[in-house]
C-alpha cells in the first residue's frame, strides 16, 4: 500500500475535479485486490518499461528470468537447455530468438547465427543436435534476395552441424514494424554426457604448475 502511494506520489498525478472521485475508487479497489493477486516483481518505480538490457543476458535479464519468468512458469529450465526424459532417453529442449542487425556482418549473417546458436544451447546441455524448427517474421518490403541468402546460410550451417529443419512457421509484419528479418527456433537433441552438464555443477580445481626458467 506504501509503495503505490508513493508511486502515485512521485508521479504527481494532476487529475480534474470530475475525476477525482473515480481515481479515489480505482486506488481503493487496486489496493483491496493487491492481497488477492500477483504482484509484479520488477520493481515498477525503477523499470516502468523494458529496456534492451532486459534481453542483453546480463544482470537485467537475470533479473527478469528469476524474478518473473521463472516464478510464472515452475519447469522453466536455469541453463541453456531443458533435460527431458522420454521412453527412457534423456533429450535436451531449447529455444532461441534471433533480432541482431546488420543482418549480414563479417563472418556470418543472421541465418549462420540461428542455426549454430540452437545447436550451441543443446551442447551445452550435453546433447547432440537433431531436430530444429525455424520461424521467419518478415518486415513487408524485404529484398527477396536478402531473403534468399539468409535460407542459404541456413541451409549451408543445418548440413554442416548435422541437424534437420524439420518445421517452421512464416509470417510478415507491415512495413516498418520489423527491422528485416528476424528468426525463432527450438531445437531437440539426444543427450550423450552419462552426467548433466550444468553450471552449477562447475569445481574449482586447482592444478600445480611447473614453472622451468
Amino acid at each position: 500500500m506504501l509503495g503505490l502511494k508513493r508511486l502515485a506520489k512521485s508521479q504527481r498525478f494532476t487529475l480534474p475535479v470530475h475525476a477525482e472521485r473515480s481515481f479515489k475508487f480505482t486506488l481503493k479497489s487496486t489496493l483491496q485486490s493487491a492481497t488477492q493477486q500477483p504482484v509484479c516483481p520488477i520493481l515498477i518505480q525503477h523499470y516502468p518499461h523494458v529496456l534492451l538490457a532486459h534481453g542483453g543476458g546480463g544482470r537485467l535479464m537475470q533479473q527478469l528470468i528469476e524474478q518473473m519468468f521463472r516464478p510464472a512458469f515452475a519447469s522453466v529450465a536455469s541453463h541453456d537447455a531443458a533435460v527431458l526424459i522420454w521412453d527412457g532417453r534423456d533429450l535436451a529442449f531449447t529455444t532461441d530468438a534471433y533480432v541482431v542487425h546488420p543482418l549480414f556482418f563479417p563472418g556470418g549473417n543472421i541465418g549462420h547465427l540461428a542455426v549454430n546458436g540452437t545447436v550451441n544451447d543443446l551442447a551445452m546441455a550435453g546433447a547432440c543436435p537433431l531436430y530444429l524448427s525455424l520461424s521467419f517474421i518478415l518486415e513487408e518490403g524485404l529484398p527477396m534476395e536478402t531473403l534468399w541468402q539468409v535460407v542459404q546460410s541456413i541451409a549451408q550451417a543445418a548440413r554442416q552441424a548435422k541437424v534437420a529443419i524439420v518445421t517452421g512457421d512464416t509470417k510478415v509484419v507491415d512495413r516498418g514494424k520489423g527491422d528485416g528479418i528476424f528468426i525463432t527456433t527450438a531445437g531437440v537433441g539426444r543427450v550423450e554426457t552419462p552426467t548433466p552438464i550444468h553450471p552449477k555443477a562447475v569445481a574449482l580445481a586447482l592444478i600445480p604448475l611447473t614453472l622451468r626458467v
